[in-house]
């Protein structure tokens, strides 16, 4: 049993604003989260800011495009923000490394530990005090504003 047309619109349509507010969501929280951190202190905790603010752009871009060129925009946004979130991973496992021989874990032995050790442990996060993962909520937020992008009717319309 196949739905109808109108039905598949609805429904894509429906799906599409639940993408949107999920979106919504992971912003705020998002922002939320860095604030309760107080992420701001220094030039480079201001980038996740910049990311949410590129993030709320796109996402009104998106709810509210009526041409094919806003979407395009909405998408190029979610591309960079998503690039923002990997620098923050990166950026948080070098913290991580950085502080390594302040560890008191491994104050004594962080110099004689390979390369490779020093930084699967700075990854891992088994030294340092950044969440390596927490950057990629930026992603999460930049990857529902595109799945909503797709299919959108502002994309077919002439």
């Amino acid at each position: 049993m196949t739905a109808s047309p109108g039905a598949a619109t609805a429904n894509e349509a429906l799906l599409r604003r639940a993408l949107f507010a999920l979106a919504a969501l992971s912003i705020a929280a998002t922002a939320v989260e860095l604030a309760a951190e107080r992420h701001w202190e220094t030039f480079v905790q201001r980038i996740p800011w910049f990311a949410l603010l590129l993030a709320a752009v796109a996402l009104l871009l998106a709810v509210t495009a009526s041409g094919p060129g806003a979407i395009r925009a909405a998408r190029l946004l979610a591309a960079a923000i998503a690039a923002f979130a990997l620098i923050g991973v990166y950026k948080h496992v070098e913290a991580n490394h950085e502080s390594g021989p302040l560890d008191f874990r491994y104050s004594a032995t962080w110099d004689s530990m390979s390369a490779a050790s020093r930084w699967w442990k700075s990854a891992s996060g088994a030294v340092g005090p950044s969440p390596v993962i927490a950057p990629l909520a930026l992603a999460n937020s930049a990857a529902l504003i595109a799945a909503a992008t797709l299919g959108h009717p502002a994309v077919n319309r002439r």
